[in-house]
């Protein structure tokens, strides 16, 4: 058969074909709902590097073997950003850290797909789940824009840019790259190319995900940043591609945490002072004494909810002993957080 008589052939029914064998949503749950989608977001010099380096010192404290530990690094910014941090790393983990520098879009896709690599090997090895951490989302989403230009002009994207900024109106009002190929019908490529071909498939991984960004203005009033006035750099709906999104600050010598985002938390704890802190540790805490709380659903209440599975109601017996005494009832009753620690 000729090549091009399989192309015109009738294409086979993928209604009767099953690809994909189904696994209850118990064994779903316990298969990957435990592992960390995090973002930290912030400007230069706010510790969004070392929050991801404490996650190590934290895993030693826990008492975590090194054979267990494999963090993949995906890094686009100065050596001196990780280098410098070196000493915050147990030494005894130093060679379970692999670090892939990288410049551009295809070296980006290439060593995310070999960080993944690496990750199934550690994972069918010991049963235990690495982590993947890209570095400034902000810089990959300039990469698929010059990928995408490279490809369909030849040129690098400021090449194509300084080219076209006398005739694009887009350019007259705002020099930023969005609003130069804004109207192009260029985006939704890009936004194939950086999602699809990309992003989406590490949102989907069953490892431990941590990215980091730099701020973009934020003026969205229905934005969950809208109060800080900032969002994280990068695609805009990267904010739903994790659990997990937290703000750093540096102000006056004081380096400072606050979540955005806590998937599976009714509520969110306040910002935390993490200067000469594990940051990681100090968010664990933090998460720990919200469950503690009663603010945490379970996994499994998240996915059902995702799911739209409405869960069975459970049938309530009537007591028939007599009433606790009101000492008992109140040590039962459930400790409010302070509002100055633990916002809403």
């Amino acid at each position: 058969m000729t090549r091009k008589e399989s192309i015109t052939e009738e294409p086979k029914s993928l209604w009767s074909q099953e690809l994909i064998k189904p696994v209850t949503l118990q064994q779903y749950s316990k298969d990957v709902a435990d592992t960390e989608k995090i973002m930290v977001f912030g400007e230069s010099n706010t510790g969004k590097t070392s929050f991801y380096v404490s996650v190590l010192s934290y895993l030693k404290n826990k008492g975590v073997k090194k054979e267990d530990i494999l963090m993949c690094i995906i890094f686009s910014d100065r050596p001196t950003g990780i280098t410098k941090l070196m000493k915050s790393i147990p030494q005894e983990y130093l060679d379970r850290v692999l670090v892939f520098p990288i410049n551009n879009y295809e070296e980006l896709v290439s060593s995310t797909a070999t960080a993944e690599k690496y990750l199934q090997e550690h994972k069918q090895k010991t049963g235990k789940y690495g982590w993947i951490v890209v570095e400034l989302l902000e810089e990959q989403w300039k990469n698929a824009q010059d990928y995408y230009c490279r490809l369909a002009y030849g040129e690098s994207l400021s090449e194509y840019f300084a080219k076209k900024r006398a005739n694009v109106k887009a350019m007259k009002e705002d020099t930023t790259a969005y609003k130069a190929l804004e109207g192009w019908g260029d985006w939704p490529i890009i936004k194939f190319t950086h999602n699809f071909n990309w992003i989406d498939k590490i949102k989907r991984m069953p490892y431990n995900i941590f990215f980091t960004a730099e701020i973009k203005e934020e003026g969205n009033k229905d934005s969950i940043f809208h109060d800080l006035g900032y969002r994280p750099a990068g695609e805009k709906d990267n904010l739903h591609r994790v659990d997990t999104i937290l703000y750093l600050s540096h102000k006056n010598n004081k380096f400072a945490i606050r979540p955005y985002k806590l998937t599976g938390y009714e509520k969110l704890y306040g910002e935390m002072d993490v200067s000469n802190k594990n940051a990681y540790s100090v968010h664990m805490e933090a998460l720990k004494r919200l469950e503690q709380l009663g603010y945490k659903t379970s996994k499994m209440r998240e996915l059902e909810k995702e799911a739209g599975i409405t869960p069975p109601k459970v049938e309530v017996k009537k007591e028939t002993k007599e009433e606790p005494k009101q000492e008992e009832k109140k040590e039962e009753k459930r400790e409010e957080p302070k509002e100055e620690v633990w916002a809403v």
